[in-house]
């Protein structure tokens, strides 16, 4: 009786769920943090269901597999778009176009209740440590302290510290490609000592922008658009960077704000984002960042988008100079991208600025060629810099700032996977 009693009150908590960010699964997961029905674990070993949302690699697989097999029973796997498989059961998959809270707790309902059957492993089961009991001392390797290890990672030899000289122990290991406030897709081999990475490589480059938010702009091919919609768009864009930021230097009742005013935008409704700015302010938001960190120069700072020719968000199309910025009297943004400090400052007034002109212009229409490309659109050739050449002296908590400090696009670009 009072085990039933306890899987009833589970069943009613909310579902346990790890994210996989697939391809264009942003927007949807930032549209489902506002539920309270769906608990987001920062690991899959707290999980009971491994959402993958948006689509995924055939080369991700092997990923997915060694997150699902973290998870305790019983567990189950929710695709929410695109899935590799035809074979999966309706209980067990989401149109990308629907609400999954539904059918995530009714799934969850059904594993708690053992009416639907806990997945098994899907890598082999092998020994969790092969090497032991092997070598002189049963140690794994040649000599007592290790020497030649039996397949297994060794912090050795010692190499000199980047920072001091000091001879210290490497790490080498592979990081991505889902996580927690990370690129998605992105996988990195990063060389580590203690926890400031000394240099690091792409093993596979991050997803493509994301379409959904792609559909004002490709509808220019065709149509004429509101601008004001397309403003809007840029604005919720923005504020979705800016939230990651904020969970990052530990903020998360601002950076939940962040996530409820991009929303309200999204449903066109009349909102100031000054107030946001002003509490991050206060908060210390731009004193949890270093100075300086990610710093890049100007001219790759203009070339990724930021300090010349923005006018409310917007790089005008140099071919046609359309006049409707400097019509409605609005001044170019032209702080620069430098570092991870003045990009978020820039997000914040591009934000500002597009809501700006999307209030001041509602009936306005924008035909094909008036705007370029929206920040996270991916034309452009890569970059001869790579990002990784910000991160070697970094803590990883640094790091992961600098990485989320730059759009997507941006990214992308300068994070192509490595070639010989």
């Amino acid at each position: 009786m009072a085990v039933t009693i306890l899987g009833r009150l589970a069943a009613r908590a909310p579902v346990p769920v790890f994210v996989a960010m697939g391809r264009d699964g942003a927007p949807a997961i930032e549209h489902l943090l506002k539920s309270g029905d769906i608990d987001f674990t920062a690991t899959p070993r707290h999980a009971n269901i491994l959402l993958v949302a948006g689509r995924t690699r055939e080369s991700d697989q092997p990923y997915l597999d060694r997150l699902h097999d973290q998870m305790p029973h019983p567990r189950a796997t929710f695709w929410w778009g695109d899935a590799h498989s035809d074979d999966i059961d309706e209980a067990r998959r989401s149109a990308s176009a629907d609400d999954p809270v539904a059918p995530l707790r009714a799934l969850y309902r059904k594993l708690i209740g053992g009416s639907y059957a806990s997945e098994t492993h899907r890598l082999s089961d092998e020994p969790p440590a092969p090497w032991r009991g092997r070598g002189d001392h049963g140690q794994g390797g040649e000599g007592m302290m290790g020497g030649v290890p039996y397949g297994r990672m060794m912090p050795m030899p010692p190499t000199p510290d980047i920072r001091d000289g000091l001879a210290l122990d490497v790490y080498r290991t592979q990081v991505g490609p889902f996580m927690p406030y990370w690129p998605a897709g992105l996988i990195l081999e990063v060389t580590f000592q203690g926890d400031v990475i000394q240099s690091a490589e792409v093993v596979q480059p991050p997803y493509p922008p994301r379409d959904i938010d792609r559909e004002p702009f490709d509808r220019l091919l065709h149509e004429q658009t509101p601008l004001a919609q397309i403003e809007r768009t840029r604005a919720t864009h923005h504020l979705a960077c800016i939230a990651r930021v904020l969970s990052l230097v530990e903020l998360p009742t601002l950076s939940r704000r962040a996530q409820i005013v991009a929303a309200r935008i999204r449903a066109n409704e009349t909102v100031a984002i000054g107030p946001l700015r002003k509490a991050a302010a206060r908060a210390g938001l731009m004193a949890a960042i270093k100075p300086g960190l990610g710093r890049i120069d100007d001219d790759l700072a203009c070339e990724l988008g930021g300090p010349v020719r923005r006018a409310a968000g917007h790089v005008l199309d140099s071919r046609n100079d359309d006049p409707t910025y400097t019509r409605l009297g609005f001044t170019p943004v032209t702080q620069k991208q430098s570092d991870c400090q003045a990009r978020v400052a820039q997000w914040f007034d591009e934000a500002e600025q597009a809501l700006a002109l999307a209030s001041a212009a509602p009936h306005i229409l924008i035909a094909q060629g008036q705007l370029a490309e929206p920040p996270w659109a991916l034309r452009a050739p890569p970059l001869d810099y790579r990002v990784t050449e910000l991160l070697p002296g970094l803590e990883w908590s640094e790091a992961l700032l600098v990485l989320n400090s730059f759009d997507s696009a941006a990214l992308c670009r300068m994070a192509p996977l490595e070639t010989p």
